[in-house]
């Protein structure tokens, strides 16, 4: 039997439901006995997911649109209740161009879906949940992947370490309110991010090292790993949700550098 939780019987919102993390989040939340609504932009899909967890029910949502965000959580509120539960998870991995080649069409695109949704569903997540006079909970899909940056995934590494700083700054705004942050920080985890980029990419997709890409997304870790880790954190003052620990070198790396750096200027 799953562990209840706060939220139990409260209402939860996921955007990027219809597949991979997002799908793998609402449907725990479901089993923890909350009223999630999946969001996705096509909602043929994302009503199937819906269709499998007791108590569920979908809404279309292209997260780049404010008002389509409006207009979901409207619709979310109006058949379930009123919002405790925000997953900003959206996203698309943008380009594995260097940034000199990458079509400003492409940066648009990443940093609507990326970003522009994460502002949105953070924002209007906060505050209808403050609004509500309840406790809540909001989160947002970052990545693991901030830390070690690789070369030619500068717009996905620009919008997800934009998330950090959203999040961030949102809990010391709430400071003092029964509303906790977290973000979420997977490495590769296996969906379909890679067909995804494809498919709704606003021009040809290039295909230079997508294949090492797809690979490790293939191998990755399940989605019901981090699903579970992030239901575990629900209620709770954990801010990082770390989903890959045997990649903690990454930061120890970068804050080495980020020392060795203030140890140069005392010097000076």
């Amino acid at each position: 039997m799953p562990t209840l939780n706060p939220f139990y019987g409260k209402t939860a919102f996921v955007s990027g439901a219809s597949s991979g993390i997002g799908r793998a989040i609402a449907a725990e939340f479901g089993r923890r006995g909350l009223q999630v609504v999946l969001a996705s932009r096509q909602l043929a899909d994302v009503e199937r997911v819906a269709a499998d967890i007791p108590g569920a029910s979908a809404v279309q949502l292209d997260v780049r649109d404010e008002g389509n965000w409006i207009a979901a959580l409207d619709t979310a509120e109006a058949r379930h209740g009123p919002l405790a539960v925000m997953v900003s998870n959206a996203g698309v991995s943008g380009s594995v161009l260097p940034l000199s080649e990458t079509p400003s069409a492409l940066w648009e695109w990443s940093r609507g879906v990326n970003l522009d949704g994460a502002f949105y569903g953070l924002s209007h997540g906060t505050r209808r949940i403050l609004a509500s006079g309840q406790p809540g909970h909001v989160m947002a899909t970052s990545s693991m992947a901030i830390f070690a940056p690789p070369a030619g995934s500068a717009l996905y590494i620009a919008t997800k370490s934009a998330i950090v700083g959203l999040c961030e700054c949102l809990r010391a705004e709430l400071a003092g309110h029964p509303v906790k942050v977290s973000v979420i920080m997977p490495a590769s985890v296996k969906s379909n991010l890679i067909d995804g980029n494809a498919a709704r990419a606003p021009e040809p997709f290039p295909s230079r090292d997508m294949a090492a890409q797809a690979a490790a997304i293939r191998n990755g870790k399940d989605p019901e790993v981090v699903a579970r880790q992030t239901a575990d954190a629900l209620g709770t003052d954990e801010f990082w949700i770390f989903t890959h620990p045997e990649l903690e070198h990454r930061i120890d790396s970068r804050n080495a550098e980020m020392k060795a750096a203030l140890d140069r200027a005392r010097g000076q």
